[in-house]
């Protein structure tokens, strides 16, 4: 399986990213000096040169880093009751990680494996929100599964819970 895309905080991104920024200023500089040596500019002429190579070199790294990813954003604190948000949060990240690892990518409905797999509250945070982060109340979808039970259903698919075989059931 592949988990890549789980990591939430990457210390060695924003390093770089700021070594990156550093090394672009240091290069401006370096250029604008050597230009302003062969051309014999004053001291505010250089400067004003360092400025202006600085801005471009740092708008054009900038444009570059923003097309390949998006800049982080520290994801919300959760509260109870939170909306679509929710999602977002650390504690949601990590309980619906250690369910994909608990069930694994199997829609519990249909076995589907294929496509966008979900996972589901069995009784929706719209109506239960003091569940919301309960593992015992998460099954894995598949994207049709979920969509078609949507918040008004609130049958368990799962078919093992602790090692008890279990039959779907209306709760």
């Amino acid at each position: 399986m592949n988990w890549d895309n789980l990591s939430l905080y990457n210390a060695k991104a924003i390093k770089q990213a700021k070594k990156k920024a550093y090394k672009s200023k240091r290069k401006a500089k370096k250029l604008a000096l050597a230009l302003a040596i062969k051309e014999r500019l004053t001291e505010a002429e250089i400067q004003a040169e360092i400025a202006k190579r600085k801005a471009h070199i740092i708008a054009k790294t900038a444009g570059a880093e923003q097309a390949q990813k998006p800049a982080f954003k520290e994801p919300p604190r959760y509260r109870k009751g939170m909306g679509k948000e929710f999602y977002q949060t650390r504690e949601w990240r990590e309980l619906r990680y250690s369910v994909l690892v608990k069930y694994g990518r199997v829609c519990q409905c249909c076995g589907q494996t294929q496509g966008y797999i979900h996972v589901d509250h069995i009784k929706p945070r719209s109506t239960h929100p003091e569940l919301e982060l309960d593992q015992n109340n998460l099954q894995i979808l598949c994207e049709a599964c979920n969509i078609g039970k949507s918040n008004k259903d609130a049958t368990d698919w799962r078919t093992e819970v602790s090692g008890v075989a279990l039959a779907p059931s209306k709760a």
